[in-house]
């Protein structure tokens, strides 16, 4: 098969023209809903559920399967239906459709709309790996309310709640901060991530004493990774720092390069460690850098309002 580049046309500046349409994703995302509950796919149904005429349908869902060389309906005069492979796409489609709808809750939060019915302040940790999947939710069920989002460490987020900046802050600390109340939500734990060919990978695993030696990557102080570190190896002196990062992404970067191993969430590092950029060093089970991931809210006034229907929703499992 040709390459698919030479087949595409030419794209924006900077972004290279083989990258999906997302009005195409959006199309196939509706083409596999409407087959699964009518038995076949309309172009014309899914084309009208994302505001787009039949034709100029039909010929991005060509184009498509031409830059990309897959076949991905079957069409005849009774109706189309996705091929094997187009189902596949279509579900692949539907997930990046949910990430993109994320996406535009959390620039939606971030913008902070002039009328602001919840004021949300959250640490790096969840700012990135949860807030955007309860924005998104939280905007399908009261599209009509603003949310105001400010990105902070935890110490920072305890103090906007604190001083009621914040209806709500979201962290990742062992303690409930002073002046502020707390529901735990769940739970997340650290894991201390280098380089695949470090030589502590083929050693005995590391207990506290023998971390606490290891000089490592960590947040800067204030931050809920940061502070289930220092507790975790308060007995032995603490970390021993090589450097103090105020990013994870930096802290990830600076691990792969080979600097030093970096103590990380879960959460940040497990597209990393399934493609082996990054490899988790052994621990010894009693060694606990698991942490609760918390809520809070200013002591004096309990959630009302949007905040205590974002919080119950925040709370609520993933469906």
């Amino acid at each position: 098969m040709a390459d698919s580049r030479s087949q595409a046309a030419p794209g924006p500046v900077g972004v290279p023209a083989a990258y999906p349409d997302p009005r195409v994703l959006a199309l196939l995302d509706r083409l596999a809903r409407l087959q699964e509950e009518r038995g076949h796919a309309s172009i014309g149904l899914a084309a009208r559920e994302v505001g787009m005429a039949q034709p100029n349908a039909s010929r991005l869902l060509r184009a498509f399967e031409r830059v990309h060389g897959v076949y991905l309906l079957e069409r005849s005069p009774r109706g189309s239906r996705l091929t094997e492979r187009g189902a596949a796409v279509a579900a692949w489609a539907g997930q990046v459709m949910g990430d993109y709808d994320s996406l535009l809750a959390g620039l939606a939060a971030l913008r902070g709309e002039e009328t602001v019915h919840l004021r949300i302040s959250a640490s790096q940790t969840i700012a990135e790996y949860l807030l955007p999947g309860w924005l998104a939710r939280f905007r399908a069920a009261r599209p009509e309310a603003h949310v105001a989002l400010r990105v902070a460490n935890s110490q920072a987020v305890a103090a906007d709640v604190r001083s009621h900046a914040a209806d709500l802050g979201f962290i990742e600390s062992p303690r409930v901060p002073g002046g502020v109340r707390g529901r735990v939500l769940g739970g997340d734990s650290l894991v201390v991530v280098a380089r695949p060919d470090h030589p502590a990978l083929a050693g005995p695993p590391l207990g506290a004493a023998a971390l606490a030696a290891q000089p490592l990557l960590v947040r800067e102080a204030g931050s809920g990774t940061r502070d289930v570190v220092d507790a975790a190896l308060a007995a032995h002196g603490g970390p021993t720092i090589a450097a103090a990062l105020t990013s994870t992404a930096a802290l990830k970067v600076s691990a792969a390069a080979g600097l030093a191993p970096a103590a990380l969430s879960a959460l940040t590092v497990a597209e990393e460690l399934r493609a082996g950029r990054l490899a988790s060093l052994p621990l010894a089970p009693d060694l606990d850098l698991s942490r609760p991931l918390r809520a809070l809210w200013p002591a004096d006034r309990r959630p009302r309002g949007a905040a205590q229907e974002f919080l119950a929703l925040a709370s609520a499992p993933e469906e």
